[in-house]
């Protein structure tokens, strides 16, 4: 899910903290090839010589999922990754007018520099990413075919340990997906606007997880 604050420049892109949480798999041929490649008598090769099938290798264990601070070369693939995640997970936002290039130009110049930011990695691939700024979720979202796999929830849980006196963000009201996610974990609305202040111009709620012993101040009407 993401967030939508208002952007720091006049060049840097919108945000909703929007969730999206689906693994791939490789599946080898390799035993598939070797039966076509068997002689037509069932006695020859085996039965002569003992020898058996080759059997197909074992699939290399995937790298284990980690959750780690950004590095500076981590800004292509996460720019890459709101680009995709905005796109898949919220068709309703106006066509996408800046490149891979500028949005990549804003996370370096703006992002990491004024964001606490974490992204979850296997191995080389980044797989989603999460901005806090003050107390403010800024920016989580996952590459698309990730969706409901645990990474959000993972980085979401990585925020609160930033912030663990309280967290707030901003989430188009037209995001089902975002909204129920938050809610599942904890954060309730605190505040709701036209949305004449975001790029977008759609409505917004203000959503805020606080620890059950700290009280939540109310802003507006929820």
């Amino acid at each position: 899910m993401d967030r939508k604050a208002r952007p720091h420049t006049g060049t840097a892109p919108h945000r909703d903290t929007g969730t999206a949480t689906a693994a791939s798999s490789n599946t080898s041929t390799t035993a598939i090839n070797a039966g076509m490649n068997m002689p037509d008598s069932p006695y020859a090769t085996t039965a002569s010589t003992g020898a058996q099938p080759a059997a197909a290798p074992a699939a290399a264990p995937a790298p284990p999922l980690t959750i780690r601070l950004a590095i500076p070369t981590d800004t292509p693939a996460i720019a890459a990754i709101h680009l995709a995640s905005r796109q898949v997970t919220m068709p309703y936002l106006p066509p996408q007018r800046r490149t891979h290039d500028e949005v990549t130009r804003w996370v370096r110049e703006i992002v990491l520099p004024q964001c606490h930011t974490v992204v979850a990695a296997r191995g080389p691939e980044l797989l989603g990413y999460a901005a806090v700024r003050g107390e403010l979720l800024d920016q989580l979202y996952l590459r698309p075919d990730v969706r409901r796999t645990g990474i959000g929830s993972l980085l979401l849980a990585a925020a609160r340990r930033h912030r663990p006196d309280g967290l707030s963000l901003h989430v188009f009201q037209l995001n089902a997906d975002a909204r129920a996610f938050y809610a599942h974990h904890g954060f309730r609305v605190v505040a709701r606007d036209d949305g004449s202040g975001n790029m977008e111009n759609l409505p917004q709620l203000t959503l805020r997880w606080t620890p059950a012993s700290v009280p939540v101040p109310r802003r507006g009407t929820p």
